[in-house]
């Protein structure tokens, strides 16, 4: 089976282009660029680099992995509407999984509990919080206050995710920060796609990104409409 993974939900852009033998990873290449606003203008092109450095087509992908949410909301739409129109296009399947889930992926034998965290903006961030595989909080939208209690009922807690060292700058008490060598976040896409779609099959034609917290758009328009009511 052959898989490409997106991920688009932060600044930085997560691909990974894997061979799949039953549920065995045989081969892989991957890459991690930090293209902050130009996700849209430079995924396709990496795409198709990526595919022919493998000597690949596009037709001959057997699965698509995009990452569900949360993270930016544009980030978000753009890695799962590329995705789509390709499986549209070509007919191959599409799953997505959920972005904290994936940077926890790979980490399940640890002890501590794990708090998988996304910068949210506004002094906020994305988190959920694991131990031994399962996930018990979230994904929620947390302030800095509401992290530091979670962590005072968590003795032992550790971090990890796109931002865990911004939020280890806003915290009064430093944590360790724990994150899998060598795994990139679009290989853990890609191995937690294929297991979702052995056992579950593929996403809903109309599924879309996970959001926790309305847009600033979406905040906009309701604030417009309630004004011409008035």
């Amino acid at each position: 089976m052959m898989v490409l993974a997106c991920d688009t939900s932060t600044a930085v852009m997560h691909l990974a282009l894997c061979r799949y033998d039953g549920e065995t990873l045989v081969w892989h290449e991957a890459l991690s660029l930090a293209s902050g606003n130009r996700h849209s203008e430079l995924l396709m092109d990496k795409i198709l680099t990526l595919c022919a450095d493998a000597d690949i087509e596009l037709k001959e992908l057997d699965l698509l992995a995009t990452s569900a949410g949360p993270g930016s909301f544009t980030g978000l739409r753009i890695s799962m509407a590329m995705l789509k129109g390709i499986s549209l296009a070509a007919s191959i399947p599409l799953v997505s999984v959920p972005t904290l889930d994936a940077w926890y992926y790979g980490l399940e034998q640890v002890e501590q509990p794990v708090l998988a965290v996304i910068d949210a903006k506004k002094q906020r961030f994305y988190a959920a919080l694991y131990r031994r595989g399962e996930r018990l909080i979230g994904p929620a939208d947390l302030t800095v206050e509401a992290i530091e209690a979670l962590i005072a009922a968590h003795p032992g807690l550790l971090l990890t995710g796109a931002d865990a060292p911004l939020l280890l700058t806003r915290l009064s008490t430093p944590l360790p920060f724990l994150q899998c060598e060598g795994a990139p976040l679009a290989l853990s896409l890609a191995r937690m796609a294929v297991n979702q779609y052995l056992s579950q099959g593929a996403d809903a034609p109309d599924a879309g990104p996970f959001y926790i917290r309305v847009s600033d758009a979406e905040l906009a328009l309701l604030s417009n409409n309630r004004l011409k009511e008035q």
